[in-house]
């Protein structure tokens, strides 16, 4: 009875302590603000020089795992310009599937602080490709030491995670 109590009071202080949400860029890995993505971690000392940027691991990422639709990201740095360049790719090979598709990446220093952060909800026809490049100012972008890029499904449609993706840009700007 005395451990079912325990276990029963822990589970309530933790319930009451998740439905405060955890506190934004608590995380060290710049992931924290954001739910249900299936993430994969670079590290920038895993990029490669070309020419004058840095070309890092190619993301390759289905999202949905049961379907075969595609995300495919390129990412290049260019530390002495302070830009990061990104060429986004989606790929719905199922002839009968409409989805929105949330496509995050971040860069990240030492510390965990967010340096970039890129976010697009993109919605998709079925059998549909869309391609699009994205450039980003980075002033900080030596101090680069880890991406996270990640993919879902949005199931609350085209406006999913864009107040997240607001937060993280304020705390960018400060």
């Amino acid at each position: 009875m005395t451990n079912r109590l325990r276990a029963s009071s822990l589970a309530t202080i933790a319930a009451t302590f998740l439905s405060f949400g955890a506190p934004q860029g608590s995380f060290a890995d710049g992931r924290g603000d954001w739910s249900g993505y299936a993430w994969q971690k670079i590290e920038v000392s895993a990029c490669r020089a070309n020419g004058t940027s840095l070309s890092c691991p190619l993301y390759h990422q289905k999202w949905d795992w049961k379907r075969n639709q595609w995300v495919d990201i390129a990412l290049a740095l260019d530390p002495s310009a302070k830009t990061v360049s990104l060429t986004q790719r989606l790929t719905n090979n199922d002839p009968g599937d409409r989805d929105y598709v949330c496509v995050t990446a971040l860069i990240v220093d030492a510390g965990g602080k967010d340096l970039v952060a890129h976010h697009q909800n993109w919605d998709i026809g079925s059998s549909d490709v869309i391609e699009q490049s994205f450039s980003y100012s980075a002033p900080a972008l030596e101090t680069a030491r880890t991406i996270h890029i990640g993919s879902k499904q949005c199931r609350d449609g085209a406006a999913d995670d864009a107040d997240v993706y607001a937060h993280v840009l304020a705390g960018i700007a400060h």
